[in-house]
């Protein structure tokens, strides 16, 4: 592979050039299909096959795979590109033949999956080579895991270790709600120059190598309320941190409510999101339903709230078990210990 190249970064008035090598290693540039199709050496006659490719597949794709084509809660509301033929199925079973496909790439996916373990055989099953991508695990324990995220991922050697994610809310509230979006030179070294350092990124032939450390009691987005809980965390971090990503953050408090319906937080919440994204009609119907299943002043003034009011955010009040545990592994007499949270193990 050829990283002796420049890549040439344009985002609006911000035009910057950079190396795809840096202090940590190589940079494959993820969000540049075409010069990945060159770093890989993808042949035209090649078969390609993206798991979980969601509304964003790799522009090289015969085939793209996604877990739920209807439902768009784990692609932040997104939808599918039609352009592309998907099929609906899971990154552990893929229905397709042994060593099917040249070339399987999969990013942002497999910290999504039930079992990482399944997921890395069936790749080496359909697929001679590939290529995967995950956050970094130390990224997710700073920044914020997206809210379906199982597992922290970590590069050791040249082994891919899955580790089992032990908290639902976050601990330092999301901070990349804030911090990345806030500034056009944090999104050019997080999303491209250092990719590297905030990404694992891992390219394999004929073989993956694996480990998964899994804990009982730990994270489990198949169980709603973990899901619910994870998904308003996010939403609700969005508001305190200046309300970035507001769409996408719609889509979490949306799928809260699904998940609990009788909750009157996200009714709440999902009614603030609605009310400053302008859509005021929807936003009423979600500040009636929470004052009805909760009769508190805050929810009852949002259920009032006059054209242009500001209406208020509630925020958890309760804490729950899981965090209370892992808080618990950290939180010493007179300190937080920072380093144990960041390179400690989650367990």
């Amino acid at each position: 592979m050829d990283f002796n190249q420049m890549l040439t970064l344009n985002m609006g008035s911000y035009t910057r050039q950079f190396p795809l090598t840096n202090t940590f290693g190589n940079v494959y540039p993820v969000l540049d299909d075409r010069l990945l199709c060159g770093l890989f050496r993808i042949q035209d006659n090649e078969q390609v096959l993206d798991i979980g490719g969601g509304a964003n597949p790799f522009r090289r794709a015969n085939v793209v795979t996604e877990p739920f084509l209807a439902h768009n809660a784990h692609r932040s509301g997104l939808g599918v590109n039609k352009s592309f033929q998907y099929v609906e199925c899971f990154a552990e079973c893929l229905p397709f033949a042994d060593q099917s496909f040249d070339f399987v790439i999969s990013r942002q996916v497999f910290e999504h999956t039930e079992s990482p373990r399944d997921a890395c055989e069936e790749m080496m099953r359909v697929g001679k080579r590939g290529f995967i991508e995950t956050p970094q695990k130390i990224y997710e324990l700073l920044l914020g895991p997206n809210p379906s995220h199982n597992w922290f991922v970590t590069l050791r050697q040249d082994t891919l270790v899955f580790e089992r994610r032990m908290f639902i809310r976050h601990p330092l509230r999301h901070l990349s709600l804030s911090a990345v979006p806030s500034s056009i030179e944090m999104q050019a070294l997080a999303h491209w120059e250092f990719k590297n350092l905030s990404n694992v990124q891992y390219y394999w032939e004929s073989r993956i190598k694996y480990d998964v450390i899994d804990h009982e009691g730990g994270f489990d987005y198949s169980n709603p309320d973990h899901a619910a809980q994870s998904h308003l965390d996010v939403a609700l971090c969005s508001l305190r941190l200046g309300g970035f990503y507001l769409p996408q953050r719609e889509a979490d408090a949306q799928e809260a409510v699904r998940l609990k319906p009788d909750w009157a937080l996200a009714r709440n919440t999902l009614g603030v999101i609605q009310w400053k994204l302008g859509k005021t009609e929807e936003a009423r119907k979600q500040f009636e339903a929470a004052r009805q299943l909760d009769s508190r002043d805050e929810y009852r003034h949002n259920a009032a709230l006059a054209a242009g009011g500001e209406p208020i955010v509630v925020d958890f009040e309760d804490a729950l078990e899981m965090d209370e545990r892992f808080y618990a592994k950290y939180s010493k007499a007179d300190h937080f210990d920072i380093i144990g949270y960041l390179f400690g193990a989650p367990g």
